[in-house]
């Protein structure tokens, strides 16, 4: 057994299982989505023709909650646990919003969970392994469950789920199509397999999942046909948890018809729901609450939904713009939300204090910026910072939705001041203490991600010409420290990226050969 579990431990995996995921999505109130679990149940029993299930719904309807919930069902079922793997992609996380690793964490767990397919798996990935441990998707499925299972007889003793929520929170859009297809051809080749599936109704999503030919094998809700229908699932929530949030209990006892009205704005929304619970919950030492409830239901005049309406009012709550318009401060503003929404791989405020900007900022700004906005963001058990809901970055970088331009993110030139932020990495004196720092320390962390990350940055940066400057600077003076750390500077995808922003290769020679001109 020796053998095979350090094979095992060598099929890569990310940390993509429920119970690895961040709480935000694991919140789920008992005695909720009954109606829901019962046609989930039904489809577990059912022998018929349907091995997938897919749920859609918009934003902020509560699919992740959903699904976490199923795997916990599924893992403490009466008759032995039927989870055989999950994986909640999440947006801007690194391999949880990649496909890269998607396969084979899917086979580990699969192998760690399934004494039945254990072997089967761990004797393919003796050959698959041979490779490399990053291989591309269809190499991965081909190696890890194509090959072991395609033509040979495997008896599961019960149906045995595998869970994938949130397929729109990953990157790379284009795979996703080839991703279905194959996880689709999964329940023909491992009979007893089901797929469970949940996703915004994305056009690139939903065009293979409603295709004629996957009909005949998909069930579909779409949580959007149920708002109306199950709007009590979200009045549950409101009139259990609004109570207990300090005096509030006295308040809604005295003035019922403020409740109402808040479970009336919900409308059926789960994250809208929850965010105002938080809203309440970060002033719930104010006095007066009616004041709190005035500002929760206000739709500020300005025509936005309720939830755009309600992160409007709580950026104008946290950072007043008659406080916040002083350049220094707007600029520090702005600095902290472009970090909080365009940097990969969510990091803590320790890191992401090493990111000069518009304006230096520091770890105790950082710390006190995150706690003016708890009512959507908070420390994950990582300590990194990430938002509640992926709804809040959406809404910060739409500008007809985020009207106020103190707030508004722009990705492109957001990007642009990351991208000059990465390469302000590579000087002698910081590359020096890099080097010379220990493993996990905050320097080595803003490295490590500046080498990796300066380059997709760039790839979605705006034209202008501190950029333009910067990566100029960098090519004529700081390529040498910068391949001490990097061997492989003028790799392949970095040259692509330079040459993809200046449109044209010659256009960055022609910028070098008149800057050393004048």
């Amino acid at each position: 057994m020796g053998e095979e579990q350090k094979v095992l431990d060598e099929i890569p995996r990310a940390d993509a299982g429920y119970r690895c995921v961040d709480e935000l999505k694991s919140e789920f109130l008992h005695g909720t989505r009954q109606k829901l679990f019962k046609e989930l149940n039904q489809w577990l029993d059912d022998p018929g023709p349907r091995p997938v299930y897919f749920l859609s719904g918009g934003a902020g309807l509560g699919k992740s909650s959903i699904a976490h919930q199923l795997c916990t069902r599924l893992d403490n079922s009466t008759d032995g646990p039927r989870l055989g793997a999950s994986f909640f992609f999440v947006r801007g996380s690194g391999d949880l919003e990649s496909t890269r690793l998607f396969f084979s964490s899917l086979a580990h767990q699969l192998a760690s969970s399934q004494p039945s397919l254990c072997s089967h798996i761990i004797g393919a990935a003796h050959e698959y392994l041979k490779g490399g441990s990053r291989q591309q998707m269809k190499h991965t499925f081909e190696g890890l469950f194509r090959r072991p299972f395609q033509g040979t007889v495997v008896t599961l003793p019960r149906p045995i789920v595998l869970v994938i929520d949130g397929l729109d929170e990953c990157k790379d859009r284009e795979l996703i199509p080839n991703l279905l297809e194959l996880l689709l051809e999964l329940p023909t080749i491992l009979p007893g397999i089901r797929v469970f599936l949940t996703s915004r109704p994305e056009p690139y999503i939903q065009s293979v999942l409603t295709s004629a030919s996957a009909l005949l094998s998909i069930s579909h809700r779409s949580l959007n046909d149920t708002v109306d229908k199950w709007n009590g699932d979200v009045r549950l929530y409101l009139e259990q948890t609004v109570p207990r949030i300090g005096l509030y209990g006295h308040f809604v006892r005295d003035n019922p018809d403020q409740l109402e009205r808040l479970i009336k704005r919900a409308a059926g929304v789960f994250i809208f729901a929850r965010v105002a619970v938080r809203f309440l919950d970060t002033y719930r030492d104010q006095p007066d609450h009616q004041e709190q409830f005035t500002l929760l239901l206000s739709d500020g005049g300005t025509g936005l939904s309720a939830l755009d309406a309600l992160y409007l009012q709580i950026l104008s709550s946290a950072f007043p713009p008659q406080d916040w318009n002083i350049p220094l401060r707007a600029a520090r503003l702005r600095s902290f939300l472009v970090l909080l929404t365009l940097s990969y791989d969510r990091q803590p405020p320790e890191v992401l204090a090493l990111f000069q900007l518009e304006s230096p900022i520091s770890k105790a700004h950082i710390i006190s910026m995150t706690d003016r906005l708890r009512s959507v963001l908070l420390i994950n058990s990582s300590g990194n910072i990430v938002p509640l809901h992926a709804t809040f970055t959406e809404f910060l970088f739409d500008r007809h939705r985020c009207v106020n331009s103190l707030y508004h993110v722009d990705p492109a030139a957001g990007n642009a001041l990351l991208t000059s932020a990465c390469l302000a990495a590579f000087t002698f004196p910081i590359i020096s203490e890099y080097l010379s720092a220990d493993e996990g320390t905050p320097i080595r962390q803003y490295i490590r991600y500046s080498k990796r990350n300066w380059d997709v940055h760039l790839k979605d940066a705006e034209f202008n010409a501190r950029l333009k400057g910067d990566l100029i600077h960098f090519v004529e003076n700081d390529v040498p420290v910068y391949m001490r750390v990097v061997p492989a500077w003028w790799s392949k995808s970095a040259s692509r990226s330079l040459e993809r922003w200046f449109a044209v290769s010659q256009l960055l020679l022609v910028s070098l050969f008149y800057s050393r001109k004048g």
